[in-house]
Formats: structure tokens, sequence, C-alpha cells
């Protein structure tokens, strides 16, 4: 499974350029380990993750 791209409530539509990793890692929200993918998107680095006992994504964004 590879996130394409994220797609905000208000309909705004971002590309996922690539992926760079896919690992196990503990987030800084309180998920338990999630999958963490590092990945592009407009040319930064973000930390997408998927919790499989839910089956939701979330974003972290740096504050």
């Amino acid at each position: 499974m590879r996130p394409l791209w994220l797609v905000w409530e208000d309909g705004r539509k971002f590309s996922i350029d690539r992926v760079k990793y896919i690992e196990r890692a503990p987030a800084h929200a309180g998920a338990v380990l999630p999958v963490r993918y590092t990945c592009m998107i407009a040319d930064r680095e973000r930390n997408l993750y998927f919790e499989e006992e839910t089956q939701r994504w979330f974003l972290e964004i740096p504050l």
C-alpha cells in the first residue's frame, strides 16, 4: 500500500511526489505504533501515518 495524494476536508488535493521510507514508528500523537510513510509533498519531507487498527491516516505537521 502506498499513498498517492492527500485530500483536505475543503477539497484541496496534494500529490505525494515520492515515498522515501516506510517503517513502523511512534508518532508524536497518541497512536499505537502506526506505519510511518516519510513522503515528499510539494518539495517538503512530511511524515504520513497509517493506523492499522482504525484504518485511518494522519499527517504530522511540524510546528
